[in-house]
């Protein structure tokens, strides 16, 4: 499943800023997407067998978004979902594995406390309260709620995680009661007559971002990791996207528009602190030629929202 790719040029883009077309086109966007994610909920709802959906995809594709939205679909279907992030399993810096040059391997399996996911996943299929797992990303650890949660009669637990399609992640968990989901934003800008911006681009253009307004990360910082992302993205989450029930399209025609306000200058930051970056510095030059949208017009749900900010969604 998932939708078909489309592509927006450039040129179709800043017409649509200059004659005001975009605000409707920002609405038709979103539109695409909750349509795809309802279909995706319907096909979920239709195995009765299924009680955990595995939602996996890479570094800023949008999956905690698609998970609450998944979660609302579900509850279209008249199924009740929980939302579960694999980020709250972290095992903390004090058992986290090292890589070989003894700096923290932050993209690794083993970085999940697999044995306490599998017995909160299975206790909660099983109706049982479970007290959360939720972790600190100050102190780096990991800390249980004081309140227990349970899961109501024939619910759904929503797991997202970059690691969430990786079956050692649910190996104590029926596979038979699974249903896995594999998001990447692929409908991406044309940026020359047969050149598309790739995914990998425009998930660092959001990164960037998101970066730079939640983390207080620097855009060189950002940029300095992100080989060791992508290497842990082909190692860890591209093996197991064959295996996915349906994949969601989580890019949207319209969104560098609305991160021109945002980027732009990070990346010039780079380019003067980086000068022999060339991504850095043809990321730069598509933006310069994008006319900018208003981030007011985008809807408050919107997984662009997740890096923007402002999102009407609980993080």
């Amino acid at each position: 499943m998932g939708g078909k790719e489309r592509a927006v040029t450039i040129e179709g883009l800043n017409a649509l800023v200059e004659s005001g077309g975009i605000d409707e086109y920002i609405r038709v966007c979103e539109a695409r997407q909750v349509k795809a994610l309802s279909k995706i909920a319907d096909d979920i709802t239709s195995r009765p067998g299924v009680r955990l959906a595995l939602l996996a995809g890479a570094s800023s594709a949008g999956k905690t978004t698609t998970a609450k939205r998944l979660c609302t679909q579900l509850r279209v279907d008249d199924r009740e979902a929980m939302l579960l992030s694999t980020d709250d399993y972290f095992v903390g810096n004090s058992r986290n594995p090292r890589d070989e040059n003894g700096e923290f391997d932050y993209e690794c399996v083993e970085c999940v406390d697999m044995p306490r996911l599998a017995a909160d996943l299975n206790a909660l299929m099983r109706g049982e309260a479970v007290h959360m797992r939720r972790f600190d990303f100050v102190a780096h650890e990991g800390f249980d709620e004081e309140t227990t949660t349970s899961l109501p009669a024939g619910g759904i637990v929503v797991l997202e995680g970059i690691h969430a399609l990786n079956p050692i992640l649910t190996e104590h968990v029926a596979d038979d009661c699974k249903y896995r989901l594999f998001i990447e934003p692929k409908t991406q800008l044309t940026v020359f007559a047969n050149t598309r911006l790739q995914p990998a681009d425009g998930r660092l253009l959001r990164r960037l971002v998101r970066d730079n307004q939640f983390r207080k990360m620097s855009p060189i910082d950002t940029f300095n990791i992100w080989p060791k992302v992508l290497a842990g993205e082909r190692k860890w989450i591209d093996p197991f996207r064959p295996f996915a029930d349906a994949e969601f399209d989580s890019g949207l025609e319209y969104e560098l528009s609305v991160l021109k306000n945002y980027v732009g200058g990070l990346l010039e930051m780079v380019k003067i602190k980086m000068p022999d970056e060339m991504r850095a510095r043809s990321l730069a030059t598509m933006l310069s030629a994008i006319l900018p949208a208003d981030p007011s017009k985008v809807p408050g749900d919107s997984i662009l929202r997740e890096t923007i900010g402002g999102s009407l969604l609980d993080y």
